[in-house]
Parts: C-alpha cells; structure tokens; sequence
C-alpha cells in the first residue's frame, strides 16, 4: 500500500469541492473528507492521512491557535473511517429503510448521514444526541435547510428502529432466503461476489465465520526484535500485560486492549530504540507455519514491499542478501527499518517479478505476492469495494511471476508463496497449475489460517522445493 507525501495529501484535500474543504477540521469532517478521498480511488490509508495532514496544516496555520487534532480526535476519526467502511452495505441498506430515495442524495450528504448511523450503532462512548447534531449541522452547511431536515428525519427514524438493525433478519430483502448469501452478506457488509465465492467453495458454515471475521474491528500485533539485548524481558512484559502469542516473538491485542507502556517506556520509544516492530499477526504466523526461520540457504524476498517480513527474517539470523519490488515507494523505506532494529540491509532493487533481472539464484524465494486481499477485509475495509476483476487480474500475475521464478531456481532450493487472501483460484490452484507446468517442484506444505479463528488475519502460504 503506497505511502503519499504531505503535498500529495495537500493535493488531494484541495480537489474536494469547495464547502466540503473548508468545513472546520474536526474528527467528523476528516473523516468525510477521507471518505470522498476513497470514492476518487485512494485507499483509507491514503485517505486518511492525506485528510489528517490537511486538518493539521489548517489548524497551524497563521492566525489559528490550534496545533493540529489532538490524539482522541484522530483516532475518532480513524475509527470512523475505517468502522464506516466495513459497514458500508449495511449502513446503506438501513438508510434505504428510512430514506424513499438515497440514490437522489448527493454522495457526500449520504457519507454524512452514514458516519452518523456508524455512531448511532457501533460507538457507545459517542452519546446519540451528539451523532445526529453534528451530521444535521453539517448537512445545513453544505445543503442549506431543506436537506438538514432530511438529514434529521432520517436518523431520528433510525433511532426510532432501536436494535433492529443489530439482527440479521432486518437485512432480508422481499424474495431473497433466510441465510443465504445475499441475506449475510448485507448483514455482515459484504459484496454479493465475495460472500458467494465463500458459500461455493468453503460451505455456509465456514462463509459465516470469516463473514464475521471480517466484519470486526482487527486486533493489533507488533513483533519484538530477537536481536534485541531486552527481547526475552520484553515479550513476557507485553504477554502479561494482556497479549496473545503469535509464533515465537509476536504478540498481538485485542482492539483496544493494547497497552501504552511496557518495561518503564512507552511503546513508541521501544519502536524507535528498535525492540519491537508493528507487524500484523498472519503476516508473522505465516512464516513460522511454513518453517522460513530453519532456512539455511541466502534468502531473495521478490516482492518485498515495506520489508516486513525481509527483517522479520533477518532479526531471527536469516540471510537475506536481495529484496526487490515493483514499487521504490515502498522499498524506500527498508534502509531505515534495517537501521532502527540494528540489522545489515539488504541490496535492494526497482524489479517487477514478473520479469525478475537475475537469470539464476542460488538460495531460497520468498513470494508475497500481489493478491486481491479477501483475508484481511477487517483491516483493510476498502477492498470490499473493489470489483470482482481486479481478482481475476491477479490470477493471471501471479502465474506469470511463479512460472518465470521457478526457471531460476537451483535445485535443492526452496520457493514460500504468500498470499493475504481466501481465494482458491489464487492459492491452492495457483499451486496446483506451477507444480504442472514445471519440472521438479514438489509441495512440501500448505498452510491456511483455520476459518474458525476468531480474529487472526486470512493467509495462504505454500512450500515448495526444487528437486
């Protein structure tokens, strides 16, 4: 996910229509702005920060006394974004319920009433009253009077539904079957053709968990440096401050319960000293699973990305001499990572893997490849809006990038494919159709994170080795 630089975010803010950007810079309001950011094709990544960069450079302009959002402001309004964003389709049908025409709103009116509807059933620390007051002063700032009304009797009528919307017979449409796909993928936010590829291939049963899955807030994972002289003290400082193990030297929290401080520093001052490093919970597991910390070849990591898991690899002793990715944006920041943590840097290189620029390698292949990212909806709330094709595109990239890795493998050498994402056509299939078309690859393993786990993230990785 690329990173954008505070012009980039200036940029962007300033492209919204006039009297949506120059609605005073509160949680709310950022959170609009971010909305309509991800409708012009950002991801709530980029639209959240280029929104927060812009609310602080209004409030530290000259002639204002504000320093920016203060701390619980922007975590409201992250919160706001991403909790919108995978409720979406639900918040969409119930205002459907309460609205004769939505779809003759104006889209930022709609985000307005939705972020409304978000605090309405999802945030007990947000009070009833202050949801609507804000979304109906906002709709009169950008509307005028008629539309505030609107506004107003829609979300008073949506009160007035109670805790309807919190069971899953609300979101049965007229002709459609309880419990089938359509019916949960309303109710838990998801697209028709995300929920049915789940029913088809894994059963409703198995659909069901990761629908839910998907649709809570994600946990928080970070792992801890085992180069670090503090490592071992530090790992049992954040497990009995409430986290759970992930693999060796991860540990991950629940939402809200991760902890500010461990062993007398903030978790922020341990992060820059280099004891620890945020890192998602599949993302760690999944290397653990497929065995990568017992390898004894040099490592090429081919699609590196931010580099999580080349120093993850590198913090445990694995050498991994070459990184690559298609994107410099992301490799940029892999020197200073290695720096922080106290660890060698790897070379790294501008490539795409689909024509990879070494005609040998002799060492193992790590492949995170580009994938269309179904097991890590919670976190990634985004993707759900994503069109079907995009999933079908990568089935075909990552064939191209696998068939041509496979050429410059020397035997006895070890390839890991990684994918974020619960879908067979990239997966096992994927898999199924390189051990076909290439000689001398054998399976060793295939992992997937189990349906049934309550919140680790959805990963697929598979071992295979040259023989």
């Amino acid at each position: 996910m690329n990173k954008i630089s505070f012009a980039q975010s200036s940029a962007a803010v300033a492209t919204l229509p006039g009297k949506i950007r120059k609605l005073s810079p509160t949680a709310r309001h950022c959170a609009l702005w971010a909305l309509i950011l991800v409708d012009s094709g950002m991801t709530a990544q980029q639209a959240l920060a280029a929104a927060l960069s812009s609310a602080s450079a209004i409030a530290t302009a000259p002639g204002t006394e504000a320093s920016g959002l203060a701390a619980v402001e922007r975590n409201l309004c992250s919160e706001l974004v991403y909790g919108y964003l995978r409720t979406e389709l639900r918040i969409a049908f119930i205002l459907s319920r309460v609205l004769p025409r939505p779809q003759s709103l104006p889209r930022p009116l709609l985000h307005v009433l939705g972020l409304a509807v978000y605090g309405l059933l999802f945030q007990d620390k947000v009070p009833d009253h202050a949801a609507v007051f804000s979304a109906v002063e906002t709709a009169q700032a950008l509307y005028g009077q008629g539309l505030a009304r609107v506004a107003n009797g829609a979300l008073r009528s949506v009160q007035r539904l109670a805790d309807a919307p919190m069971h899953e017979d609300f979101y049965l449409p007229k002709g459609v079957e309880a419990g089938c796909a359509e019916h949960m993928g309303l109710f838990y936010s998801l697209p028709l053709w995300i929920m049915g590829h789940w029913y088809k291939h894994y059963g409703r049963g198995a659909a069901l968990q990761l629908a839910r899955r998907s649709f809570e807030r994600p946990w928080s994972a970070m792992r801890v440096n085992a180069q670090h002289a503090d490592a071992v003290v530090l790992r049992e400082a954040l497990l009995a401050g409430g986290g759970e193990a992930v693999g060796h030297w991860g540990i991950a929290f629940a939402p809200g319960a991760q902890p500010h401080a461990a062993c007398g520093k903030t978790l922020h001052a341990l992060q820059t000293e280099g004891a620890l490093s945020y890192q998602s919970a599949g993302s760690q597991l999944v290397l653990e699973e497929l065995g990568l910390y017992d390898w004894d070849k040099p490592v090429w990591d081919v699609c590196a990305g931010f580099g999580g898991k080349t120093v993850a690899l590198l913090e445990r002793g694995i050498a991994v001499p070459f990184a690559t990715d298609r994107s410099m944006q992301r490799l940029a920041g892999l020197p200073g990572q290695c720096a922080r943590l106290g660890l060698a840097c790897p070379s790294v290189a501008l490539t795409d893997a689909v024509t990879p620029p070494l005609k040998h390698w002799n060492g193992h292949l790590v492949v995170d490849a580009p994938c269309s990212g179904l097991g890590v909806l919670a976190r990634r709330p985004d993707i759900r809006r994503r069109p079907p094709q995009e999933a079908i595109d990568h089935e075909g990239l990552q064939q191209s990038m696998l068939r041509n890795l496979a050429t410059r493998m020397r035997s006895g050498c070890k390839i890991a494919y990684i994918t974020c994402t619960l879908r067979p056509n990239e997966n096992e299939k994927q898999i199924d159709r390189l051990v076909r078309e290439s000689s001398g690859l054998q399976v060793l393993k295939q992992w997937q994170t189990p349906h049934e786990h309550p919140w680790l993230e959805g990963m697929f990785g598979a071992l295979l080795l040259k023989a």
